[in-house]
C-alpha cells in the first residue's frame, strides 16, 4: 500500500512540474519574448551573455524542487534573456548552462556531459520586480559577473522596454 502512495505522490509531483499557467509550478518556463507584455506583479530574472558563444540552456536551482530550466533559448553574445520565476523563491542561483557549440546531454548511466558550471551567489525573490542574476562569459576563464555595467543597463532599457518598466530589485538603473 505504501508503494502505491509513493507512486501516486511522485506522479502528481512530476505532473505539476510542467504546467504552463502558474510560474510557481513550472520547471520549464518560457523566456519573456522581446516586446511582449509583462505583468507588474511578475518576478523576472535577467541573465546576460558577455562571451562570444550563443547560450541555449540555463539551469537555475533554488531551495525548492524542481530546478528552473530555460531551454530552447538563443542568448546571443551581448544579449539578455528574461526568465519568469515565482515570488517567494529562495536560495536561487544560476548553476550551469550550455552553448550551441557545446550541447549538454545525459549518458545512460546518469552522468551529464557538456553542462558548464557557473554557481552564482544565491539570491531570494521576495517581491515582484527585475532581478539581475549574472552576465555569463562562455569560453572565458572569467565565468560570470553579478553586477551589470552601465552599458549593459542602457542596452537592456533600450532593447527590452517591457522589462525596463519593472522595478529593479537587486541593482539600480544607474549602476
Amino acid at each position: 500500500m505504501r508503494g502505491w502512495v509513493f507512486v501516486v505522490v511522485a506522479a502528481c509531483a512530476l505532473a505539476g512540474c510542467n504546467t504552463t499557467g502558474d510560474v510557481a509550478s513550472t520547471m520549464y518556463p518560457d523566456a519573456v519574448r522581446a516586446g511582449s507584455a509583462v505583468k507588474g506583479d511578475a518576478a523576472i530574472l535577467v541573465v546576460g551573455n558577455g562571451g562570444s558563444e550563443t547560450i541555449n540552456y540555463l539551469q537555475v536551482v533554488h531551495s525548492g524542487f524542481p530546478a528552473i530550466n530555460a531551454r530552447g533559448i538563443s542568448l546571443a553574445p551581448d544579449g539578455f534573456v528574461a526568465i519568469p520565476v515565482a515570488v517567494g523563491t529562495t536560495g536561487l542561483e544560476l548553476q550551469n548552462y550550455t552553448t550551441t557549440g557545446r550541447p549538454g546531454t545525459y549518458l545512460p548511466n546518469g552522468v551529464s556531459m557538456g553542462f558548464v558550471p557557473v554557481r552564482t551567489p544565491k539570491i531570494d525573490i521576495p517581491s515582484p520586480g527585475l532581478y539581475y542574476v549574472a552576465t555569463v562569459f562562455p569560453g572565458q576563464s572569467r565565468n560570470f559577473e553579478t553586477r551589470p555595467t552601465a552599458v549593459q543597463l542602457a542596452k537592456l532599457r533600450k532593447e527590452r522596454p517591457e522589462l525596463a518598466g519593472l522595478k529593479p530589485v537587486n541593482f539600480g538603473w544607474s549602476n
